[in-house]
């Protein structure tokens, strides 16, 4: 806030005399401490408006070629915040209009100067510079607060979009797990029933065939049952030295049975590197497992499935880069849109292109993403050009020390 005591005061006049004059004024007013800056030329001024500190300009109407007025529109165009007094060698009602029109404080003529006039329209001018100063930051702190506000409300909307599409999710999980378990339960209690209504004279293959449904059953329920109690439990890891190559040779072995009947090619691809890595065991051989799958559920048959390891890097949590390997399983199923590629690693989201047909849970790739990402690692998904679809995750060779 400028203190009414103490002034510095910016003086543009071309003419020698005229500024001997307005300076003498100045130095007349009592009980003021003030100092008088002189720019005797308009390209000098312009310059000097571009630093100035002053608390009050005062401004020739003429400065040779140019005008005041110029300098009044100069200043305005560089956002100059200094109050402006035009001084003018005859009363004109027409320049005083313009000069207001450009920005000026006010508006002196030079013969009617004198101390007191000058030291009451400093006065008057720093007092309007407070207000005006006053009512800019009430301004800039009204519209701060009204776009806050507007972030908030979008903030609060997104926030419940959130929320209705989470509970829309669960709501379709729930459905989607009751259907799921009510099969298999429904086919272990008529098997049972079927088996026993008539047991002594029913046929022992007939009954065999009754042990046989319940028992599929009860493992499909019991699979659904390990996979939600998997997603509650993933909170410590059994970092074991393995190598990853080993893990996906052997993987691809156990899945020989589901592939087999659908005479799909498989394939490894891996370079000579070396695939020794920090991970769970378990855990990574629930992910491998569980993308090859959905990649044998969904491809048709005398389709190719390509498993490759490659060496890679990954950023760290103190952002330095990291040696790392990636995994990457490439079929030509169905692929998926390009809008899901992201949501269908989230909880209780299915692709709408597996909802129907050999669809599941929705639990699966949410698991899958838990477990990378409890690796610190990353996992995407992404569509192949000729067809189907690659999903791949990135982990660290070396694991980061506990705490």
């Amino acid at each position: 806030m400028n203190d009414l005591n103490r002034l510095n005061i910016l003086l543009i006049e071309d003419d020698e005399d005229d500024y001997l004059i307005t300076k003498r004024h100045i130095a007349s007013i009592p009980d003021r401490s003030i100092t008088l800056d002189w720019i005797s030329s308009f390209e000098e001024a312009k310059e000097a408006l571009l630093t100035s500190q002053h608390d009050i300009c005062l401004v020739d109407y003429r400065l040779g070629e140019h005008t005041g007025l110029e300098l009044l529109q100069y200043a305005r165009e560089i956002q100059y915040r200094t109050p402006t007094i035009i001084l003018t060698g005859q009363a004109d009602h027409e320049s005083d209009m313009e000069a207001t029109e450009v920005g000026a404080s006010d508006y002196l003529v030079k013969t009617e100067l004198n101390p007191r006039q000058l030291e009451r329209t400093f006065r008057y001018t720093i007092k309007m510079k407070q207000t005006m100063d006053g009512l800019r930051e009430a301004r800039d702190r009204l519209e701060a607060e009204v776009e806050t506000r507007k972030q908030t409300e979008a903030d609060l909307v997104a926030a419940m979009a959130t929320a209705e599409a989470a509970t829309s999710a669960k709501a379709e999980f729930l459905s989607n797990m009751s259907h799921e378990m009510r099969t298999p339960m429904h086919a272990i209690l008529s098997c049972a029933e079927l088996g026993g209504a008539d047991i002594e004279n029913t046929a022992k293959e007939e009954i065999a065939q009754y042990f046989s449904h319940i028992t599929s059953s009860g493992q499909r329920l019991m699979e659904l049952i390990t996979t939600l109690l998997s997603l509650s439990k993933l909170d410590d890891f059994e970092m074991q030295e393995a190598d990853l190559l080993e893990i996906v040779q052997a993987i691809t072995t156990d899945h020989a049975a589901q592939i087999h009947p659908k005479q799909l090619t498989v394939k490894i691809e891996a370079d000579e590197a070396h695939y020794t890595a920090q991970f769970d065991i378990i855990q990574i051989m629930q992910v491998i497992s569980g993308l090859l799958d959905n990649a044998t559920r969904y491809t048709p048959n005398d389709r190719p499935l390509t498993l490759s390891l490659a060496p890679d890097e990954l950023k760290n949590s103190t952002g330095d880069t990291i040696a790392a390997v990636t995994f990457r399983l490439s079929d030509q199923g169905i692929g998926i849109p390009e809008n899901e590629l992201e949501s269908i690693f989230n909880t209780f989201v299915q692709s709408t292109t597996t909802k129907t047909g050999a669809g599941g849970t929705g639990l699966g790739l949410s698991l899958c993403k838990k477990i990378i990402e409890g690796h610190n690692g990353k996992i995407w998904a992404e569509n192949n050009a000729q067809g189907g679809a690659t999903f791949a995750f990135t982990i660290p060779l070396l694991q980061a020390a506990a705490g």
